[in-house]
């Protein structure tokens, strides 16, 4: 994850020299703004990801959904930090700077070698697990039940 923020820092910043050779200062400062707006949030998000890594698999989803949902309201916040601070900027390369920012984690996951088919290993592999860790409970229930049901030897007499 923080391999994909580093990829995307990288097209801001390529984006950022193209606007300036092509026009100037303030287009490169007003894209460079709307790529931050994007890095920041997901840099942030990804720092969060790595430190709930060794925690309980159970706890990820929500500390997922809710970093997700924090980065989308960091995001939109520095977009609207933007407007009040720094009230000549050229909304084109603002967006363009944002557009690139969020897209371009799509092409962190093809240079990373992240795929989808290696998470849907792992959730497979999860699965397994659990039906395995339920049929174990069930069996060690059924043991359980048989003995009760048993008469001891000392009832038969």
């Amino acid at each position: 994850m923080l391999a994909a923020v580093g990829l995307q820092t990288i097209a801001v910043m390529i984006g950022v020299l193209i606007a300036a050779l092509v026009g100037g200062l303030s287009s490169a400062w007003s894209l460079f703004l709307g790529g931050a707006a994007a890095v920041v949030p997901n840099a942030l998000f990804a720092l969060r990801l790595s430190r709930h890594q060794n925690k309980p698999a159970e706890s990820y989803p929500v500390v997922f959904f809710l970093g997700e949902m924090t980065k989308i309201g960091l995001t939109i916040g520095a977009v609207g930090l933007i407007l009040k601070f720094y009230p000549g900027a050229s909304w084109l390369e603002v967006m363009i700077g944002l557009i690139v920012g969020l897209k371009a984690v799509l092409l962190a996951l093809w240079f990373t070698g992240d795929r989808t088919d290696k998470v849907i290993v792992e959730a497979q592999a999860a699965k397994d697990l659990a039906a395995q860790e339920l049929a174990a409970k069930e069996a060690a229930s059924q043991i359980k039940a048989n003995e009760l049901a048993q008469p001891s030897s000392n009832d038969t007499k």
